[in-house]
């Protein structure tokens, strides 16, 4: 029951550089932005929500503006873009989101809104173009529902399907045409006329029937349809309302309802960050971060309200909420968490500094502390004043913090923790002295020197060699000389006569040479030789000319064992080893 209809609007398109009305073209453009926004909430909210019941008010005023002044609005379709007058007033690639895509593969080539328009069609026409494919209509196209609808105001041209080659398109209007009382008695006289005979199943005239085997799918089609059905099988449903909310933020500009959508997209990111799902939550801070751009123009008012809704999506409360859900992220929701951090600034800190205090899993703690060591830069005084938190775990992690920060400020904060009761507080902040450069943390780690702790005075030895301290060498020299240094295991006497070679090298060659000339005596030989021993190892770690001599003369020593160890010193020195 089609017809066919006179030249096409392809045929009236503007051509390139003619003149055009650019109002026109304005409130084309605005229709086109409200029908896609209106045509979204359907998919959102109910028939009789206000927010929706104003949207389609919005529109319904807009089209029947601008058919009052400038007549039937007239849109033609491309695969992504709409055009009017012959310009592009919308295009967006997306195939899930794009509603010239939706017409286009439906069929439709043109669309036209005309004079009359009522407001009970222009929702019958919403409700199709946002069919989602479910329900009775499940299986239908837009051009289908608009031919079974035939809303009178609202004309469409369709690809003619038989022609097949859309390079050269012919258009036809699905429009029903009306059925006269003299055309139904005819046709009822030509079946009453016809010969009564068995029905039989044909095919028609000048059609050809292939072979099946034609249309058997090569493994590359079967491939690509197999990976179209997963797609559609892995349709990002979150994404998509997402996408739908966002699109509806980009165009409103009323602030009520601009703080309502709002205020929906909100609690959506905190459902979705108390399950742990931070890849969806971080498409909302982005589309934030998209809206707030300068570009953008946005008006005060609702660039006020992103900046709230920014702030509210990290709320203490809500942060205190996430102790479980790092608990029991795995390695990779914990990257996706930490890149969510990264669109935040320092006023987050206080709040992670509590949930730092609160998770268990130690992963869990490292990304909280990586974060801190971003955000933290600014916030070095407070993370200074939760050194002194009773929870041993947090303030190690802290300490951690400020070493990987490195700014010499933090620094004013460490005298006490070096004399801290638990030990594995103090070597946390000799890791991160070990980290910070600055000539102050020299001073601070040799105050370690005398820790109750093995290890912890083994690292500050060799940190300083490894600086090459020069206000360490006279204390470590006086430690040589006291009644504690006799006490001391034979590795760390190695390691402070290692540290000595290092910082003071040919300075300390006279002090090494004596000790090597040992003198007897009844109690203090084995001591005696001992540092005789360490007097060696550190001259061949000196390793300079002097050294040398040193060693050659300690050859001639009396202890056979002090002999021995200058040689073998000698003997790795002509090697190439120091």
């Amino acid at each position: 029951m089609d017809e066919r209809v006179g030249p096409s609007m392809a045929d009236e398109e503007i051509e390139e550089g003619a003149e055009y009305n650019k109002e026109e073209l304005k409130s084309a453009k605005e229709i086109v932005q409200h029908l896609t926004k209106t045509s979204k909430t359907l998919q959102i909210y109910l028939p009789n929500n206000p927010i929706h019941q104003k949207f389609i008010n919005e529109l319904a005023e807009k089209i029947e503006s601008h058919l009052s002044t400038y007549g039937p609005l007239r849109l033609r379709i491309k695969q992504f873009e709409i055009f009017c007058l012959g310009q592009s007033i919308y295009e967006n690639s997306n195939r899930m989101e794009s509603l010239a895509f939706k017409f286009y593969v439906d069929g439709l080539r043109e669309l036209s809104f005309h004079p009359g328009l009522e407001k009970e069609e222009l929702i019958t026409f919403l409700e199709i173009i946002g069919n989602r494919g479910e329900g009775e209509n499940a299986d239908d196209d837009t051009v289908t529902l608009l031919w079974e609808k035939h809303l009178v105001h609202v004309k469409y041209i369709v690809a003619d399907d038989l022609q097949g080659d859309y390079r050269v398109e012919v258009c036809r209007e699905m429009q029903p045409r009306p059925s006269g009382a003299d055309q139904l008695r005819e046709m009822h006289q030509q079946e009453a006329a016809a010969p009564q005979q068995e029905m039989i199943l044909a095919a028609p005239k000048l059609v050809e029937i292939p072979s099946l085997h034609i249309f058997r799918l090569t493994e590359e089609e079967i491939r690509k349809m197999k990976a179209e059905v997963r797609g559609e099988e892995d349709l990002d449903m979150v994404a998509e309302l997402e996408g739908i909310l966002f699109d509806i933020l980009r165009i409103e500009r009323d602030p009520v309802l601009f703080g309502e959508i709002l205020g929906i997209v909100d609690n959506i990111f905190e459902s979705l960050v108390l399950r742990g799902d931070f890849v969806h939550a971080q498409a909302i801070l982005e589309f934030f971060q998209e809206m707030l751009d300068p570009a953008k123009s946005l008006p005060p008012p609702l660039i006020d309200q992103i900046q709230k809704a920014k702030v509210q999506a990290v709320n203490p409360k809500r942060m205190g909420m996430l102790e479980k859900v790092l608990n029991e992220t795995d390695p990779e929701q914990l990257e996706s968490f930490a890149s969510l951090m990264t669109f935040f600034d320092s006023k987050l800190v206080p709040s992670l500094v509590e949930l730092l205090g609160s998770v268990d899993k130690m992963k869990a703690r490292r990304v909280l502390c990586d974060i801190l060591v971003r955000l933290g830069v600014t916030e070095i005084d407070f993370l200074i004043t939760k050194l002194e938190d009773d929870r041993w775990y947090l303030v190690r992690n802290l300490i951690y913090v400020l070493g990987k920060i490195g700014d010499p400020k933090v620094l004013k904060g460490f005298p006490r923790l070096m004399q801290h009761k638990d030990p594995k507080i103090r070597k946390e902040a000799l890791h991160a002295l070990d980290m910070i450069e600055d000539p102050k943390t020299n001073l601070l780690l040799m105050k370690v020197l005398n820790d109750p702790d093995l290890s912890n005075r083994l690292f500050a030895v060799r940190t300083l060699a490894k600086r090459k301290a020069q206000e360490a060498l006279e204390p470590l020299l006086q430690m040589l000389v006291s009644k504690e240094f006799e006490e001391k295991e034979l590795q760390e006497k190695k390691e402070i006569f290692d540290s000595i070679a290092k910082i003071g090298g040919d300075k300390v060659v006279p002090r090494m040479q004596r000790l090597l000339q040992i003198r007897w005596s009844l109690f203090k030989s084995a001591r005696s030789e001992e540092m005789g021993l360490c007097a060696a190892f550190a001259l061949q770690r000196i390793a300079t000319p002097a050294a040398v001599e040193a060693l050659r003369d300690g050859i001639d020593s009396k202890s056979k064992s002090v002999r021995e160890a200058c040689i073998r010193a000698l003997d790795l020195l002509k090697a190439g080893k120091s």
